[in-house]
């Protein structure tokens, strides 16, 4: 009966998204998919500084911290990189189960708040044991970010819009990636170093927290918890 009930109230939530598609024939997704998605994409797409910041700053973390650029030090860089991603796929299932607990946008923002302050302790390491333990522990915070802002947007949208939608948030991912290449010209540009570009990119993280801020909680994960009131609020917004 429980089931049942839940399932009602999911398939009243499609139709009133359905309802409020837009285009002549209401085939585009509506305001109720899309104003999330906006505010979901910095925080789906901002990680892709922090993937890819290795490639600018891997050099200068050599330099300052292992003695210079031998094979030693790339080796041990490349071993944090290795450690990023083994961390990535069990924090990513963790954080995915803690949201079934407290929430999509908790979950969300923890990961995001984490996520930049990962990248300062990269930005500030005093050691190499720091910054490969910060790198490390960032990856855990970069795969729950990604994980937990798709499924909000998605649990947001009618399952007409999915494919648009995730098109849509690959399409700001790829256009923040290719940024970090004029981010860190412009970094060298007045002069700074590796840490100085690491640091910016933290403080652009901030970002995320700013507009994740703003979603709603998803109305799928409350009604699927059973709190109905709720998620007649959020939609009601």
């Amino acid at each position: 009966c429980v089931h049942t009930d839940i399932y009602m109230d999911e398939a009243a939530l499609d139709a009133a998204l359905g309802r409020q598609r837009l285009g002549r024939h209401g085939c585009l997704p509506g305001l109720p998919t899309l104003v999330p998605t906006l505010l979901l994409m910095p925080v789906y797409a901002l990680p892709a500084l922090l993937i890819l910041s290795p490639v600018f700053v891997d050099d200068g973390v050599a330099e300052e911290l292992l003695g210079g650029a031998t094979a030693e030090a790339k080796f041990k860089l490349a071993s944090v990189s290795s450690a990023f991603f083994a961390v990535w796929g069990p924090a990513t299932l963790a954080v995915s189960a803690l949201s079934d607990r407290v929430g999509r946008k908790p979950a969300m923002l923890g990961c995001a708040a984490a996520s930049s302050a990962l990248s300062f302790g990269c930005a500030a390491a005093p050691s190499f044991a720091v910054y490969a333990a910060c790198r490390a522990c960032l990856g855990g915070a970069v795969g729950g970010m990604g994980a937990i802002s798709y499924l909000l947007a998605t649990e947001w949208s009618v399952r007409a819009d999915a494919l648009l939608l995730t098109t849509a948030l690959m399409c700001g991912w790829s256009l923040v990636a290719a940024g970090l290449a004029p981010l860190a010209a412009a970094s060298s540009a007045r002069g700074g170093d590796w840490r100085d570009l690491q640091l910016t990119i933290s403080l652009i993280q901030l970002a995320a927290i700013a507009t994740g801020g703003l979603a709603l909680e998803s109305p799928r994960y409350l009604l699927a918890r059973r709190r109905e009131a709720r998620a007649q609020a959020v939609l009601s917004v």
